[in-house]
């Protein structure tokens, strides 16, 4: 499934970047997101709860930072995901660019995702509609915080 999402921030690029880039802040933004841990420069585990249809799942999630590229302000991330319980996974590849104009900046991510086993069952249409959801709500938090400073 391939999703792209954006949004446009009262802030400059180089704000917002500092902030998506600035993990433990970021991971606050994401909704159901929990007990983020660094285990390197480029790698981190979280859990992440989500309800998809009928259906809550936990998710112990390893994301990990593939690329990035300070002065283009782009970088790709790989996401893969568990929920034991319920034998669903998930695995993403994100890649996040943005641009600046008139003080504003727009950020756009591309995400495409492999959703397996029983929430994969509930097909494109509810997954698209959840990570719809979610992104608006990510992108809420991230203007509020970006935009109060």
């Amino acid at each position: 499934m391939k999703f792209e999402h954006s949004f446009t921030v009262n802030a400059s690029a180089a704000e917002t970047w500092d902030f998506l880039m600035n993990i433990p802040e970021m991971a606050g933004c994401i909704p159901g997101a929990s007990d983020i841990a660094q285990i390197d420069d480029t790698t981190y585990d979280a859990n992440v709860k989500a309800k998809i249809g009928p259906i809550g799942a936990k998710f112990a999630c390893r994301v990990a930072i593939l690329t990035l590229d300070p002065d283009a302000r782009t970088g790709l991330v790989e996401l893969t995901g568990k929920d034991s319980k319920l034998g669903s996974s998930v695995k993403a590849k994100m890649n996040m660019s943005m641009t600046e104009s008139d003080g504003s900046t727009t950020v756009t991510v591309v995400t495409d995702a492999d959703v397996l086993g029983k929430i994969g069952q509930y097909g494109h249409g509810m997954i698209s509609k959840r990570a719809d959801s979610m992104f608006a709500d990510f992108t809420s938090c991230v203007k509020t915080q970006l935009e109060q400073r």
